[in-house]
């Protein structure tokens, strides 16, 4: 098995992290949002995201970077404040399709569920997927998600889409499940 290893993202992996995303979305989202945006707009808009969200005080966000081999292969992103009367908010997790199969995924979302057990004790963690991402949908249920909301999301490329809430109220139980996955 390929060396796989998760550390906390710096200030410094701002490029980093809006070239992880940038690419994760122009596969996963191809059909979903503009062709024209995810080609000609994607790569400064998260440029801007993601340099605005590490200029944040460090508690803002909780980021980890996996790396495959020493290259950086994906990350998840919890952003605790966003709508804590929810839970926590798991805003991003991405594993660019080079590297899915790994268990990246799992193992990016059992660092959340730690994350979340530990700085947030019974608080639920949450995502949004978009209803047409049909893959990522398939691996949350796998991991115990239980959608909860159908709710209409405005995108960047002026789109707005169809998404789904997914929950797990049972975070201890979502990490012994990765790890029994693991």
């Amino acid at each position: 098995m390929s060396d796989i290893t998760l550390r906390p993202a710096l200030a410094i992996d701002h490029a980093l992290l809006a070239s992880l995303h940038a690419r994760s979305w122009q596969h996963a989202y191809a059909g979903l949002l503009p062709a024209g945006f995810l080609r000609d707009e994607l790569d400064g808009f998260m440029a801007a995201k993601w340099a605005a969200r590490l200029a944040e005080p460090a508690a803002t966000y909780h980021i980890a970077i996996a790396e495959v081999e020493g290259k950086a292969a994906g990350f998840v992103c919890l952003w605790p404040a966003a709508e804590p009367h929810k839970g926590v908010y798991l805003d991003n997790l991405h594993v660019l399709p080079g590297y899915q199969g790994l268990g990246l995924g799992r193992r990016l979302m059992a660092w959340a569920a730690a994350a979340v057990q530990q700085g947030w004790p019974q608080q639920p963690v949450f995502l949004y997927v978009l209803a047409g991402n049909a893959g990522a949908r398939a691996v949350y249920q796998r991991m115990g998600g239980f959608e909860t909301i159908h709710q209409d999301v405005a995108m960047p490329g002026n789109v707005t889409l169809p998404a789904m809430q997914v929950m797990w109220q049972d975070v201890p139980g979502l990490l012994a499940l990765l790890q029994r996955q693991g």
